[in-house]
């Protein structure tokens, strides 16, 4: 039976679910906004944005009109600028009273350049970049008959587009074919179609279920560790019989002591380098040693 309830203005009968429900409606928008940081949820960036806000962001065009040309490309509103200024006047609060440099919204602070607010991470994954496109020069020395050629440059350059976890994945791939060999297509297949299930079965959770950092680390870690061991191996084996096995063992030691980096965290130096940037410097030499 439904029940009676009495609003300001008039009565209503609900059932139980539909009370329920209304609840978790009113609830919901009732939330307003989530302050993730302990530099952001201060009393001082708190401050200081809003009188920021009110100050210089009631005229759209008069803002617009002395906002740098690169800034306004890369979409910098005037609510952006006023947090980052309210940002370094935290950092400087904070330091002058002899506390620890915050976070804000999740974040490091960092020096902008030209409108990029990690400029050093950018570079170094520009230059990263550039050291990839090497494979295209590789596709070409290598003969298409080469039992690992489809491996390397078809599955590992497309995976690679849709995030790390895939790239982790396909290196796991790649040293199945390697220890196994390419002749048995059934058993090729069979691991490859378990990867690509376990790799949709990540993303689902992350996207649908619960976007949980620790968990996509750790298993990011696990996998990654699993590459390590099972390549350090086939190098130890293949040690005397292909001598530039050196440089795949060099690699993935390279990869596991540079991933201490994003696993541990602190201030960027300078306000620039991070630990996420330097890792993206590390893994640039490694890219050439690899394709080596």
């Amino acid at each position: 039976m439904p029940q009676r309830y009495w609003c300001k203005y008039f009565d209503v009968y609900l059932f139980p679910w539909q009370h329920t429900l209304s609840l978790i409606l009113i609830l919901t928008f009732a939330v307003d906004q989530t302050l993730g940081s302990y530099g952001d949820r201060s009393y001082i960036f708190q401050r200081c944005k809003y009188y920021c806000i009110q100050n210089n962001c009631s005229d759209a065009e008069a803002f617009r009109s002395r906002q740098p040309w690169y800034e306004e490309t890369l979409r910098w509103s005037c609510e952006d600028e006023c947090k980052y200024g309210c940002m370094w006047k935290t950092v400087d609060a904070f330091s002058k009273d002899g506390m620890s440099i915050p976070q804000f919204h999740g974040k490091w602070p960092f020096t902008r350049l030209f409108g990029v607010q990690e400029p050093a991470s950018v570079l170094f994954s520009i230059l990263n970049g550039i050291c990839h496109l090497r494979i295209f020069e590789y596709r070409k020395l290598i003969p298409s008959s080469t039992p690992m050629y489809r491996v390397w440059t078809f599955i590992a350059i497309m995976m690679d587009y849709f995030c790390a976890f895939s790239l982790v994945l396909c290196n796991l791939f790649a040293l199945f074919c390697r220890v196994c060999g390419t002749r048995d297509r059934t058993k090729i297949s069979g691991m490859g179609v378990a990867l690509v299930i376990f790799y949709l079965q990540h993303i689902y959770y992350l996207a649908f279920v619960k976007f949980d950092y620790g968990y996509n680390m750790k298993v990011n870690v696990a996998c990654g560790f699993l590459n390590m061991i099972g390549w350090l191996y086939w190098c130890f084996v293949n040690r005397k019989i292909q001598p530039y096995v050196w440089k795949c063992a060099t690699v993935f030691i390279g990869l596991n002591v540079l991933l201490s980096l994003e696993l541990g965290d602190f201030p960027p130096l300078f306000w620039v380098l991070d630990a996420h940037s330097m890792w993206h410097a590390g893994t640039i030499p490694l890219g050439y040693l690899w394709y080596r």
